[in-house]
């Protein structure tokens, strides 16, 4: 491990549970979870076959964030709430304009909305008319303002730079279930090798629409499962039958330490180790033994200069899918095998409560894991009643846990075999 120590300044979240990160973590050491009825907005009838999610709540919406321009200006959703997740960063953190002018930007979003009905549109024609550029010019005023044709994956890393006038580096990814993270993770390392003091980082997203969660379905990854209710989402349970989408963002301040103490900043946690792997097994599923998500794991604790069994706490990518969760039950067994490290490490997933934010999943995750590391408490992987014979670790199930928590790791798993861990530490100013 060299370079500056980095440390977490600012949280900001918006999820299933509302619009702010406080408000996500106290019901979710309540062990509620936010997954409800849902149905996409294009389908009256109640056909749709997945029929559950964890949907942002616009009546939870805060009197004073009624007025961010995020509402005014047209975005879509994941736009809309990164930017929102971003300003409450910022404003946790307690910086000011002046502070943020040489700040990085590296944000993380999704596959814009509408990009079926924009195609239609586009190759529709006219009567002796082609698709032409003229054409389309003529049709313009027809694209769905939240559409693919008028928002680029990078317009959330722009318009949250625009707004707090950023001139550092500004970095949009795009990586799939692993994006989010992998913003934190290369903030962080940006301010460890000195290229910048202060980073902005995180994701959003929203699937919440025909197009995606048609794809999700077809693809076998979203569940359709009718039985448990809202309770369908069950990470490593083996009644567990597929991921249940949430909606939302989450965005961290990352900063040098001296830097923030100077300014009389109190860190949530330190970031220390960050890693990444490409298993490359299939596009949508994961190698079976869990190979890339060991790697990713292995990466962060060497980044770090951690041994494996000095690490308490996984949060867990655990996606409630029959093949993940066996998948990195395993590969914690592989790197954390040495005196079977594995049994007396907690593991939590997140997902479980307020669903799978795909690419802005690692955000939260993250946020939630500093503050266990900041709190010692765990939060409980809910709606885990028969454990898979095959994922026997101790998963946290249903209920919060008070324990000492100096170490954490983050997991975030895409398809395509992305995989990124992120170690965090318990904040101490002397190391």
């Amino acid at each position: 491990m060299n370079g500056a120590r980095v440390v977490i300044t600012g949280l900001g979240a918006v999820t299933g549970f509302g619009f702010t990160w406080q408000r996500m973590w106290s019901e979710m050491l309540r062990g509620s979870h936010c997954i409800r009825p849902w149905q996409p907005d294009e389908v009256s009838d109640g056909s749709f076959p997945v029929g559950f999610a964890a949907p942002v709540d616009m009546a939870l919406l805060p009197p004073h964030l009624d007025e961010h321009p995020a509402w005014r200006l047209p975005l879509e959703k994941r736009s809309r709430y990164g930017w929102v997740a971003a300003s409450q960063a910022v404003a946790d953190s307690g910086l000011d304009a002046a502070d943020l002018r040489e700040a990085a930007v590296l944000s993380a979003s999704g596959a814009p909305h509408h990009m079926l009905d924009d195609m239609r549109l586009a190759l529709a024609e006219e009567p002796g008319a082609g698709a032409d550029w003229a054409y389309l010019m003529r049709r313009a005023d027809r694209v769905h303002a939240g559409g693919s044709l008028r928002q680029a994956s990078d317009r959330l890393a722009r318009v949250i730079a625009g707004h707090f006038g950023c001139e550092g580096p500004v970095v949009n990814i795009s990586s799939a279930c692993a994006g989010a993270a992998q913003a934190i993770g290369n903030a962080f390392q940006m301010i460890r090798r000195g290229e910048v003091e202060l980073a902005l980082a995180g994701g959003a997203d929203s699937v919440l629409n025909l197009d995606t969660m048609g794809s999700l379905y077809l693809l076998g990854a979203a569940t359709s499962e009718q039985r448990f209710g809202a309770d369908l989402c069950r990470p490593f349970d083996r009644h567990r039958s597929g991921l249940v989408a949430g909606e939302g963002g989450g965005f961290v301040v990352l900063e040098r330490l001296d830097r923030a103490l100077a300014r009389g900043a109190t860190p949530y946690a330190e970031v220390v180790g960050y890693g990444s792997s490409l298993d490359g097994y299939k596009v949508t599923a994961p190698d079976p033994q869990g190979r890339g998500a060991a790697l990713a794991m292995q990466a962060a604790l060497d980044d770090a200069g951690l041994d494996p069994q000095q690490v308490d706490l996984i949060n867990a990518h655990g996606t409630s899918t029959p093949l993940n969760d066996v998948a990195e039950t395993l590969a914690i067994k592989t790197v954390f095998a040495r005196d079977e490290h594995y049994r007396r490490l907690a593991v939590s997933a997140n997902k479980s409560q307020f669903g799978h934010l795909i690419a802005a999943a690692g955000a939260p995750e993250v946020i939630v894991t500093a503050l266990s590391c900041r709190e010692d408490r765990i939060t409980p992987t809910v709606n885990l009643h028969e454990p898979d014979g095959d994922c026997d670790l101790d998963y946290c199930a249903n209920q919060a846990v008070h324990r000492s928590v100096e170490v954490a790791l983050s997991n975030s798993f895409g398809f395509g075999g992305l995989n990124t861990s992120l170690a965090l530490r318990k904040y101490r100013r002397s190391r």
